[in-house]
């Protein structure tokens, strides 16, 4: 409260100030009360309420202060104080409620003045509408009264769907950037209680992305109750889990999206029958020639281009987001400069795209597309914009199909644009789209950036019904190449739900980064121990544990779980092969040529066998062996390794030049500094008899 009365004291702002006095006045004469010992039974309760009313003040001084620094934020600010609209809420509902009848009487007018009549009732609403998204979006924390008259416009029947989506969506951004218990508790309820899809998923969205852990456990406990009990709901988990990974997908746009771009378009352009011109796309014409000299040739075309389509369509079945390349650069259109136009649902009447539409209303093409096409919103508006301007361009036969219909590419308009995954994926990707392009993106908080996108690391969901799903995301995760975050959602485990899987993720995870998970001080051996207590018989554990006895040269802890292994597959090349290792690193050397010379023997053009055989060799001092072993791999795709370790075979043997030689292009390939030569195998060095003025005079001529 000082800190907040010095930084009031510094802003002409009385009314925050008489505030922060009436909290303070409240603060002390509860303390006064506490000092002359009183036990108030209801101290906890009024400390609380204190504290949000705290909470409160700075959340909207934060937001006034984010307006009074940007250029952006008061230009919109403004705008919204100097009208005239009635901002209450019972106003907002009567608007609505209008404007849905004033569409229905529309079916009643004459054709002459219907199309008039149509974009005027239009463009007065999605003025109104983007009016009030930006009011939403930029509005302070509400009262209790304010979230239930929002409620019952989100959930009556009587409004248009897609203006409640949108108002989902500004109740969003306005959470992300401050908490808001009745705004949070307000979306919960929507996604409870609604019956539309389309409103429920954009709920769901907007709930999730807006958790703040510190704020609900501290100042709303109630808002927690509500979300766990929430999730009792498996129905509700198996959401929370799908959104998690379109998340996911989304975030992976850009990366798809080179792909596509260096990988599959490439092929797909080289072997269709079209090239791009400055004049719009041209029909190639045919190659008589190459058809009677290669006759094989257009079938092998056309299995390519095939190849080329089914792995985007593979990618987009899986949920990647195959169209943001493209359509992202067509989000520079006047029309996205609205915020509101980002967010608004697809629809025909829209002011921006309504004559566009109108010129273009026999093409079925189009209306395929935008009816059964498998992008988002925005991507619609985009395709619409885009289409209107390069239709002239196309050759007369293509636009001649495509007004017919015959040009929709089938293959895309498989997928279900009904079922709740698609939706939300949908949504998720107006919402990349936004936060990725905007120009004034940066004044918003951004729900994909890496410290918010992953929700399911969030300790608020520890011990409660969606843990249990804990696992499925982290080996998604790992999938994905995406291990930090696989680490960080292992962590927010509780110990109960920690099984067999979760050990060996977590023993994984470990291993690649060098640090314990925070429930584990044991590290990768404590992980894969665990995972052995409830699956002593396990390959993959033993393997993961031995590995991780290996690393840490417990080599003789290591070499007792390989000869298990080996008692269940003796002829596994790999066992084989780690326990020769185990056995070689002991100075066990002939036990290890056992089994290397049976490999040899087996597989005499492995060179993984020849590789460990030649240093076994080298380390029992069988050099002449080990160098012709040696003169083999270095024919043959040599590894950097195997130069170094032949160096060593020649320097023990007394070649000193080609030791160094060989040294030295180790060196050149790697950018390795010259002291690795020793510090590799010093030991080994010292133990063959190597001495210190000869490892001195090695580096000398290296």
């Amino acid at each position: 409260m000082s800190a907040m009365e010095i930084y009031l004291s510094k802003r002409n702002s009385q009314a925050d100030q008489d505030r922060l006095y009436a909290i303070s006045s409240d603060f002390e004469l509860m303390t006064g009360y506490w000092k002359r010992g009183f036990k108030d039974p209801q101290l906890p309760s009024l400390y609380t309420a204190l504290l949000r009313r705290l909470y409160v003040l700075y959340a909207n001084v934060s937001l006034n202060d984010a307006v009074g620094q940007s250029t952006f934020l008061s230009s919109v600010y403004t705008r919204l104080h100097i009208s005239a609209r009635d901002w209450s809420f019972p106003a907002l509902r009567d608007a609505l409620e209008t404007f849905v009848s004033e569409v229905a009487m529309l079916e009643l007018e004459p054709e002459h003045l219907r199309v008039d009549k149509t974009k005027k009732l239009y463009d007065s609403h999605h003025l109104m509408m983007s009016e009030w998204f930006d009011r939403l979006w930029l509005s302070a924390l509400w009262t209790d009264a304010q979230a239930s008259a929002m409620e019952e416009i989100l959930l009556s029947p009587t409004i248009e769907s897609r203006d409640q989506q949108l108002m989902v969506s500004a109740i969003t951004m306005a959470l992300l950037r401050s908490y808001d218990s009745a705004k949070f508790r307000t979306l919960l309820h929507v996604y409870r209680q609604t019956t539309d899809p389309y409103v429920s998923q954009r709920a769901l969205v907007g709930w999730t992305m807006a958790l703040k852990h510190e704020i609900i456990t501290s100042l709303y406990p109630e808002d927690l109750q509500e979300m766990e009990e929430l999730l009792e709901d498996k129905a509700v988990c198996q959401e929370l889990l799908e959104l998690q990974h379109q998340i996911y997908y989304c975030i992976n746009a850009e990366k798809d999206n080179r792909m596509i771009q260096e990988e599959i378009m490439p092929d797909l352009l080289q072997n269709s029958k079209l090239k791009l011109t400055r004049n719009g796309v041209e029909e190639l014409e045919e190659d008589t020639l190459n058809d009677i000299l290669h006759p094989d040739e257009e079938e092998r075309r056309m299995e390519q281009l095939e190849e080329g389509y089914q792995r985007m369509q593979n990618m987009q079945k899986q949920g990647s987001d195959i169209y943001f390349g493209g359509f992202s650069q067509m989000k520079r259109f006047p029309f996205f400069q609205e915020i509101v136009n980002w967010f608004v649902p697809y629809y025909q009447d829209h002011p921006g795209i309504a004559d566009a539409v109108r010129n273009l209303r026999n093409n079925r093409f189009l209306s395929a597309m935008m009816n059964m096409g498998p992008f988002c919103n925005s991507d619609k508006y985009s395709f619409v914009l885009a289409f209107s301007q390069v239709i002239v361009r196309i050759p007369p036969e293509m636009r001649e199909m495509m007004e017919k219909g015959e040009a929709a590419i089938s293959e895309m308009n498989t997928e279900n644009t009904d079922n709740t995954a698609f939706i939300r994926r949908s949504y998720l990707q107006d919402l990349y789209r936004f936060y990725r392009l905007y120009p004034y993106r940066s004044e918003f908080h951004n729900p994909f950036e890496p410290s918010s996108r992953l929700f399911f690391a969030n300790s608020i969901f520890q011990h409660t019904h969606l843990e249990p799903y804990f696992n499925d995301i982290a080996a998604f995760l790992i999938k994905q190449k995406r291990e930090k975050d696989a680490f960080c959602v292992l962590s927010n485990c509780g110990e109960a739900r920690r099984d067999f899987r979760f050990y060996m993720m977590a023993g994984y995870l470990t291993s690649k980064y060098g640090s314990p998970l925070a429930f584990s001080d044991e590290g990768v051996v404590g992980c894969y121990q665990k995972a052995l207590t409830l699956k002593p018989d396990d390959d993959k554990a033993m393997q993961g544990y031995a590995r991780a006895l290996f690393n840490e040269e417990r080599y003789e802890e290591a070499l007792e779980v390989y000869n298990k292994l080996l008692e269940q597959q003796p002829d596994s090349k790999s066992y084989l092969l780690n326990r020769a290792v185990c056995l070689t690193k002991m100075s066990r050397y002939q036990e290890a040529q056992k089994d290397l010379f049976r490999l040899n023997y087996e597989m005499p053009d492995d060179q993984q066998v020849n590789r460990v055989l030649a240093w076994t060799l080298t380390c029992d001092e069988k050099y002449e062996q080990a160098i012709k072993i040696y003169s083999q791999l270095l024919t043959d795709h040599p590894q950097h390794e195997d130069l170094l370790n032949y160096g060593y075979c020649l320097w023990l043997n007394g070649q000193v030049g080609d030791a160094a030689d060989c040294f030295h292009r180790y060196l050149k390939e790697t950018n390795a500094d010259p002291s690795v030569i020793l510090q590799n195998e010093l030991e080994l060095l010292t133990e063959k008899g190597i001495t210190e003025p000869e490892m001195q005079m090695m580096l000398y001529l290296l």
